[in-house]
């Protein structure tokens, strides 16, 4: 039975223009009817697997303690006020990847991963900020949020060596979120989510990259293409003679302009591309019998139009297609699955592209 298509119900041009990055927003049923495709012991069982991405954290007497998985079932058997988080649990559960869709008018190239978290009443990973734009989505139970002061690399910390938590917190405003709610926090806010009862949270996570690996990528990227024998020209920065040694003003503006022009005119924009999708997971190669498929969880996929074509990212690598094939990757993108055949009749070598970097598997 194909999973039905899910998106949040709110103003979407209006949360662009007037929330993203710039203040928090409550979206009261969100999701009406959807239920949470996760029970806590389906999360804790998760949890138990070597390649799970796991943390539990308690608070117990005033005092946080972080323990990482993979965990026993006995881990569970506590007493503290107590939460389990898994990150990555799109990777694992189609039902859970299927919340991406709710997110299809944002950057599919930012987008991270869904980390879900259960806790306790009274449970939490005390009071915090990102670097990234979270919505919080409410499976089950019902948990408050309390919002707190925007903050930066300079905002006092707790003196501990795993958690990055808060010294003070002053609650601005708070949310009591209930299955189907969901709260959006833009990055730098500082938050503090305690479970009422126990509940199961879900986060779906939206990074940016560094701007040190957007300049690292982009002059990388100019390096590649530039002529190395190609030399500063002096042009109006040498028009009287200078003191002794000196290097005049005039100088490095006429460098800076020098490598400014170079980089903008080989720049192409694909290092972009290969930047945001380079941490991609890969899948095992298709068998030839495959009819249809679909993208692989953790696999990055992005695209760009380029004159009749498109240029294809997958997990860093570029492929520039001059078939009809856009219409195939927005689907995979779109977590939809494809006809295989199709995709191959349509461009065999960028259906040879996408196996060979393991962004595909069967449905």
């Amino acid at each position: 039975m194909p999973l039905r298509t899910l998106t949040f119900e709110f103003d979407q041009q209006s949360f662009l223009r007037d929330v993203w990055q710039q203040q928090p927003l409550l979206i009261k049923n969100a999701l009406p009817e959807w239920r949470s495709p996760l029970t806590p012991e389906e999360l804790a069982g998760l949890s138990l697997e070597e390649t799970a991405d796991s943390r539990l954290i308690g608070l117990s007497d005033d005092v946080w303690q972080l323990r990482e998985g993979p965990f026993e079932p006995h881990h569970f058997d506590r007493s503290d006020a107590w939460t389990l988080l898994v990150n990555g649990v799109d990777q694992w559960v189609p039902a859970v990847a299927q919340l991406k869709q709710c997110l299809s008018f944002l950057p599919g190239w930012r987008f991270d991963d869904i980390m879900v978290s259960y806790a306790v009443a009274g449970g939490g990973v005390g009071p915090h900020f990102d670097r990234y734009d979270v919505f919080l989505l409410q499976g089950t139970g019902s948990r408050l949020w309390r919002l707190g002061d925007w903050c930066d690399e300079s905002t006092p910390r707790i003196d501990h060596d795993d958690l990055n938590l808060l010294e003070r917190f002053d609650t601005s405003v708070e949310y009591l979120l209930e299955p189907g709610d969901v709260l959006y926090v833009p990055p730098g806010l500082a938050h503090w989510g305690i479970a009422e009862t126990d509940c199961l949270t879900y986060s779906l996570g939206f990074r940016a990259p560094r701007v040190t690996d957007l300049m690292a990528r982009w002059v990388d990227s100019a390096l590649e293409r530039i002529d190395s024998d190609l030399l500063l020209e002096d042009g109006s920065s040498v028009r009287s003679p200078p003191r002794p040694g000196e290097i005049t003003q005039a100088q490095p503006d006429n460098a800076r302009e020098a490598v400014i022009n170079a980089l903008t005119a080989l720049d192409d924009g694909a290092w972009l591309g290969q930047l945001v999708t380079d941490s991609g997971d890969h899948s095992e190669p298709l068998r030839p019998s495959a009819e249809q498929v679909q993208l692989y969880p953790g696999a990055r996929l992005a695209w760009d139009a380029v004159g009749d074509g498109c240029r294809v990212f997958a997990n860093g690598e570029l492929y520039l297609s001059h078939g009809a094939v856009q219409p195939f990757i927005e689907q995979l993108c779109g977590q939809t699955s494809i006809d295989y055949a199709a995709l191959k009749a349509s461009d065999a070598e960028l259906c040879a592209f996408l196996v060979e970097n393991g962004v595909l598997q069967e449905t």
